[in-house]
């Protein structure tokens, strides 16, 4: 059976989902199951009208493979493991692709594993190698490995790798801008923030504005282009030189989930304008979410790894449709959509709804966040060409815009009540809205 839609991948990224997560869900919940296989018929039954039936099911049997791979039999306990770093921060990064010593044998553990340092205030990148010994923890969250280190080290392996971190960390901390506001954004890490501006900020329901995305990707990338395009340089070349520049970005961040999935789209995305083969942004997303389940099966436990994906397929569906409206309609319609995808995931994790985060959304954009990261950037660039009073000028003013935006949130926060919703009403709900986003799929797949 020929596709008959343009964006085939997506529902077969949905497929492996629905899959991984049905075999998860028969070892903690049968309820759970019956509820998810409901879901996953229903899903097929839409889907076998727009993709081939039988890759449908060989996707969604691959994400049962996939997960009866994951090693969750090990026993919690005193442990030696060693990895390569694949996010970095100061006090627990988190690792993969290594082995762990077990009652004196040692075995490969791919599943990324988090450690928490034995000295908080150290500092660790991407890229390096990492040893620790501690105590083991299992859990049915991402990441499902917990490392309690009680000794560690660490050394160079791939420094090109962790060289954009520690230069971004060491520039925001010289002007004293690493716990701030603008530090945050631009390093998409909220861990730096005051405890009392990181729980408002959650609260209040734009806390997606501070994980760098599709928003910190799009800018870096159209800051890139801009750049590059006063030389006289070539489409390819310069889509290359795009790409690379943003891996560093992207390196320097962390990188988070969310990162790795807008960098990974970009990137499919400038292959596929490279060799002039157009390909539906849907499927982009499709093939980005495929890779990154295959390289980390366990990844799809991540809540970050669940917002990123919905939220942006949602965006994908419904924002063409409003593409002949104005800027305002869009970025309203923006924060609406957005916030709909979210709310299944929201409710079943954290209980809780922001009736304000569209507007605040909306609002903290143009703000804070833009100027931000906009400010951030001149600051580096003018630090490496050693203009000291502009530098100066540029960290005083994000400091005092920082404070701006605490002073804000604490205000608005207290004025504006959060919504709770939890058993019953909140599975109700998100069942239904995940129902709504295949319905969505099928409709928009097959217009006139």
């Amino acid at each position: 059976m020929k596709s008959n839609t343009e964006f085939p991948l997506i529902y077969y990224l949905f497929a492996i989902i629905l899959g991984g997560l049905s075999i998860l869900l028969a070892f903690s919940s049968p309820a759970g199951t019956i509820a998810l296989l409901s879901l996953s018929t229903a899903a097929f039954l839409i889907s076998q009208r727009s993709v081939n039936r039988f890759l449908w099911l060989a996707f969604f049997l691959a994400g049962l493979s996939l997960q009866m791979m994951v090693p969750r039999k090990i026993e919690p306990g005193g442990i030696e493991y060693t990895g390569y770093v694949t996010r970095g921060g100061t006090g627990f990064v988190e690792a993969s692709e290594g082995k762990i010593l077990i009652n004196g044998n040692w075995r490969s553990l791919r599943d990324t594993v988090q450690i928490r340092l034995s000295k908080s205030n150290e500092e660790l990148y991407t890229g390096q190698i990492i040893w620790a010994a501690g105590n083991m923890e299992v859990r049915s969250i991402f990441p499902l490995y917990v490392i309690d280190s009680v000794a560690d080290g660490h050394f160079e392996r791939f420094r090109l790798l962790s060289l954009p971190g520690r230069y971004s960390r060491d520039k925001l901390k010289k002007y004293g801008l690493l716990d701030t506001m603008a530090g945050s954004v631009f390093l998409g890490d909220r861990r730096s923030m005051e405890s009392g501006t990181r729980n408002e900020v959650s609260n209040l329901g734009f806390a997606h504005l501070f994980a760098v995305s599709g928003l910190h990707i799009g800018m870096m990338y159209l800051f890139a282009n801009y750049a590059l395009s006063r030389f006289l340089l070539g489409r390819r070349t310069k889509l290359m030189l795009s790409v690379s520049l943003i891996f560093l970005y992207t390196m320097a961040t962390g990188p988070s989930i969310s990162a790795m999935r807008s960098f990974l789209m970009l990137a499919i995305y400038s292959f596929f304008k490279f060799i002039d083969y157009r390909q539906h942004p849907l499927n982009v997303l499709g093939l980005t979410g495929i890779l990154m389940m295959l390289s980390q099966p366990s990844i799809i436990v991540s809540i970050s790894f669940q917002l990123s994906f919905f939220a942006t397929a949602m965006l994908l569906i419904f924002l063409p449709v409003f593409t002949e409206h104005n800027f305002m309609f869009q970025a309203f319609m923006t924060g609406v959509i957005a916030q709909i995808a979210v709310i299944p995931l929201s409710l079943n994790v954290f209980g809780t709804i922001s009736v304000a985060s569209i507007p605040l959304t909306i609002l903290m954009v143009p703000l804070f966040i833009i100027p931000s990261y906009i400010g951030v950037i001149s600051l580096m660039i003018f630090d490496a060409l050693n203009f000291g009073p502009i530098c100066d000028f540029l960290a005083g003013a994000l400091k005092q815009l920082s404070r701006i935006f605490e002073i804000s949130t604490e205000t608005i926060s207290g004025l504006i009540p959060v919504m709770r919703l939890e058993g019953v009403g909140a599975y109700l709900v998100s069942l239904s809205l995940l129902f709504c986003v295949f319905f969505s799929l099928w409709h928009f797949g097959h217009k006139p």
